[in-house]
C-alpha cells in the first residue's frame, strides 16, 4: 500500500517538532536558548504581531535571563540591542542558529513568496547582518515553504527566489550543487561561512535521505551541530510529518506544546 501523504497540519507542526528535536540530539542536556528564542518569534506571528523592534526586545529579555544558553554570537548580537535599541550594523560571525530561528516565518507565509523572503531576510538580519547569513536564512525558508506545499523539489525554487535579489554568487553556488549525488564532495570551499555550510547540508539531507530518522541520527552530532541538526530537523519534520519524528526524541509537553503553536500559526497561511 502506498504512503499517504502528510497532511498540511502535520507537515507544519513536523517543522517546528523535527527542528526541536534534532536539536536535542545534538545538545543532549544542554538548555537550548536558541529554541526558545525560535518559539518566541512563533508567538509573535502566531498572534498577528510583526513588529520588529518588539521582537528584538523580547529576544533581548530572555537574553538576559538566560545569558549562557544562547551562542555568543546571538548573545552579542542581543546585548548590542538592549544597549542601543538597534540591531548591530556588522555581525559578530556567520554561524546558523539565525537561520534556525527564523523557521516559524515559512509557516506563517509559505504561500506569500515575497513575504517570506523579506521576513525572513530581516529577522536573521537583526542579529546577523551579513547578507551570507540572511540570504543563507532565505534558502532554507523558501525550501521549507514548498515542503509545506507538500512538493519535494525545490531547487529550481530557491534559485529563483535568490536570483531575483543581490545575493552572493558563492549561495547560488551552494544551492545548485544541492542535487548532485550524495556522494559527491560538496565543500566546504574558500570563503563560506558556517551559515553557508550548515544550510547546504540541511538542504543537501532533505534532498537525498529519504528516512528522517536515519537522517537526522546522522546529522546531529553534538553541541557544535545544533544548527545544522535544527535545519535539517525542521526540513526533513515538513517533508515527511510529525508523525515521522520519533516520540523519544521530544519530552512529550514540549511537542504539544509545538505543535499548539504550529496550529496557531496556521490560519494566517492556510489556502482560503
Amino acid at each position: 500500500m502506498a504512503k499517504l501523504s502528510p497532511s498540511f497540519a502535520a507537515r507544519a507542526a513536523g517543522a517546528l517538532v523535527g527542528l526541536a528535536a534534532a536539536r536535542r540530539r545534538a545538545l543532549g542536556a544542554r538548555p537550548d536558548g536558541g529554541l526558545a528564542l525560535t518559539r518566541i518569534l512563533a508567538e509573535e506571528l502566531a498572534g498577528g504581531r510583526r513588529d520588529l523592534r518588539a521582537l528584538a526586545h523580547r529576544w533581548a529579555a530572555y537574553h538576559e535571563t538566560a545569558p549562557d544558553a544562547i551562542d555568543p554570537e546571538t548573545a552579542a548580537a542581543l546585548a548590542h540591542l538592549a544597549r542601543h535599541d538597534a540591531p548591530p550594523a556588522r555581525a559578530a560571525g556567520t554561524g546558523s542558529d539565525a537561520l534556525v530561528r527564523a523557521v516559524p516565518v515559512a509557516l506563517a507565509a509559505w504561500s506569500a513568496p515575497a513575504t517570506l523572503v523579506s521576513a525572513t531576510y530581516h529577522i536573521a538580519a537583526l542579529t546577523h547582518p551579513d547578507p551570507e547569513v540572511a540570504w543563507s536564512a532565505v534558502a532554507v525558508n523558501v525550501a521549507l515553504a514548498r515542503f509545506l506545499q507538500g512538493r519535494r523539489d525545490f531547487v529550481a525554487d530557491v534559485i529563483e527566489a535568490l536570483r531575483n535579489n543581490a545575493v552572493p554568487e558563492a549561495l547560488l553556488a551552494v544551492v545548485r550543487r544541492v542535487p548532485l549525488p550524495a556522494g559527491v564532495p560538496s565543500g566546504p570551499v574558500a570563503g563560506e561561512g558556517q551559515a553557508v555550510v550548515d544550510a547546504e547540508a540541511a538542504l543537501r539531507l532533505a534532498y537525498h535521505e529519504p528516512l528522517l530518522e536515519r537522517g537526522l541520527d546522522g546529522i546531529a552530532r553534538g553541541p557544535a551541530c545544533a544548527g545544522r541538526a535544527g535545519l535539517a530537523g525542521a526540513l526533513l519534520g515538513a517533508r515527511d510529518g510529525v508523525d515521522a519524528v520519533p516520540a523519544g526524541w521530544t519530552i512529550a509537553d514540549e511537542r504539544a506544546g509545538l505543535e499548539a503553536l504550529a496550529n496557531r500559526l496556521m490560519p494566517a497561511a492556510s489556502p482560503a
